[in-house]
């Protein structure tokens, strides 16, 4: 999708960036990867590796941001590098599970945990019951709570990138300055209260629990690329696409290992697993009881800062697959007053409340992971494909450490796949999440046939290239071929008419 204006400057591609790494895991996350690493030093240099696999695959598709700065992220990498199909496959996956599934978790998340402190157990009851008969429907407080959330921030990003970056800035400034000021005062006091018993065995070899504990770390770090769905919008791209994929990155790392660092003065990392919420605790010991406030407001704003930049992001899946005729018409269309998608944006809005309403998102999300991790693949990969199909296009920005930091990243997630198909816990989930993702295909060929067009496939356009260059080829071969192709390039060339170029070609051969 082409926006006609680039709002989003180098600043608020950071924020974005980091807003939407830093989310609830690193809260929640910590224990499980105590677990299979119950020594200091190995927790800590855990959260460090998994952000370097991260950064080398920041690296990478940074690459491919600056030289396709479009709207649309991974599916505008996957459609350039392997057709079509794939592509549509991908940007449905994260435009009718992946984005609005995250976004209803987060919503969700956000009110039981901020309703609960503010307004009790009662977050959980119900607020709205409906019967049919026998059958009926109700509604939870936190599910009520959770939509309002949603649409506030649909309405804010319905008033523009700028106002939404805006609101983004703040929500990820305000966390930092309270975790500067609690690493400021840890210098200054020590813990107090009754030290957690060190319940993990801490005699073992810390090689081998090493990738399991990746595995954790690496999905608290994922979002890392949320800019390229934005790219269409980022002023300069070609510098600040790679520079907030970069920065952002390095700063996430540098959070993280930082939270963690403040979570081991509390509690060690042996005594993690056995600890009911690590951040309470660890906090508690450090600070005292006064501390639920501060504790509250760091998830809250971390939450909220994710929210703002998934609402932002997922929208533009739907318009630059729109744009390309796969999806509703109506999806690409730009508000008048502030550029922004405001029908994807409303759509994205009301898929996350029925998700929200329908209480699956969380297994829907958990269907997913893999198919996520395999396009996240795809999506790496075709910077080693496009390396390869087209050496001469232009790249403002080329992957530092090529072909190491794709291959690399490339490696450690298809392990984690491999991983996930070999265990029976997630083997089922894993193989349920392929068969949603193919649900796409028959959307694709209805959707594919009503517009009467060929697939925008490298392969069709470089075919066509050839006949249209090919200087034994007839005139009249090269005539139709070079307005197919011309066409091809707006992924408008119908398929009658690419069968009819190939038969006029072998006969002026023959």
């Amino acid at each position: 999708m082409r926006f006609s204006q680039r709002r989003i400057g180098p600043a608020a591609a950071i924020a974005i960036v980091l807003g939407n790494i830093v989310g609830v895991m690193i809260f929640f996350t910590p224990p499980e990867v105590a677990k299979h690493l119950p020594w200091d030093d190995w927790f800590l240099a855990a959260w460090v590796i998994g952000g370097v696999i991260a950064l080398m695959g920041a690296i990478s598709l940074a690459e491919l941001g600056a030289m396709l700065p479009e709207a649309g992220g991974d599916y505008i990498y996957i459609r350039e590098a392997y057709g079509e199909t794939l592509s549509f496959l991908s940007g449905w996956t994260s435009a009718v599970i992946t984005f609005p599934g995250s976004i209803a978790a987060m919503a969700v998340g956000f009110c039981v945990f901020l309703g609960s402190e503010l307004i009790g157990a009662g977050v959980n009851e119900t607020a709205l019951r409906v019967a049919f008969g026998g059958w009926y429907f109700s509604v939870s407080w936190a599910q009520f709570m959770a939509i309002v959330v949603i649409l506030l921030f649909t309405a804010i990003n319905h008033l523009g990138v700028c106002f939404a970056t805006r609101i983004q800035t703040v929500l990820i400034a305000l966390p930092l300055l309270l975790l500067v000021s609690a690493v400021g005062a840890i210098f200054f006091i020590k813990p107090s209260g009754p030290a957690p018993h060190h319940l993990s065995n801490i005699d073992g070899n810390p090689w081998l629990g090493l990738f399991p504990a990746l595995i954790p770390v690496f999905f608290a770090y994922s979002g890392w690329n949320v800019i390229t769905y934005l790219a269409g919008e980022v002023r300069d791209p070609a510098r600040n696409i790679p520079y907030s994929l970069v920065v952002g990155t390095l700063s996430a790392i540098g959070l993280y290992v930082l939270i963690c660092w403040i979570y081991l003065q509390g509690v060690p990392a042996a005594a993690m697993p056995g600890v009911s919420f690590l951040p309470a605790v660890a906090l508690g010991r450090l600070f005292g009881d006064w501390t639920g406030w501060y504790l509250t407001s760091l998830i809250a704003l971390a939450v909220l800062s994710s929210i703002n930049s998934t609402v932002l992001a997922g929208a533009r899946v739907s318009c630059a697959m729109s744009e390309n005729g796969l999806l509703f018409p109506c999806l690409k269309k730009l508000s008048s007053s502030s550029a922004s998608p405001f029908v994807a944006l409303w759509a994205q809005a009301a898929m996350s409340a029925f998700l929200v309403l329908s209480g699956e998102f969380e297994q829907l999300i958990g269907y997913v992971a893999v198919v996520m991790l395999l396009f996240s693949c795809l999506a790496v990969g075709a910077v080693l494909v496009l390396r390869g199909r087209r050496p001469v296009a232009v790249r403002p920005y080329r992957a530092w450490g090529y072909p190491v930091t794709p291959l690399v990243y490339l490696v450690f997630n298809l392990l984690v796949v491999a991983t996930m198909l070999v265990e029976a816990s997630t083997r089922t989930e894993a193989l349920w999440g392929m068969a949603i993702t193919m649900t796409g295909l028959p959307v694709y060929w209805c959707r594919n046939g009503r517009r009467g067009a060929g697939s925008s496939s490298p392969f069709i356009v470089r075919f066509l290239e050839k006949v249209r260059t090919d200087e034994t080829g007839s005139k009249s071969a090269k005539g139709i071929a070079s307005l197919i192709y011309t066409d091809s390039s707006r992924s408008i060339a119908r398929n009658a008419a690419i069968k009819n170029t190939v038969a006029i070609h072998s006969i002026g051969r023959q």
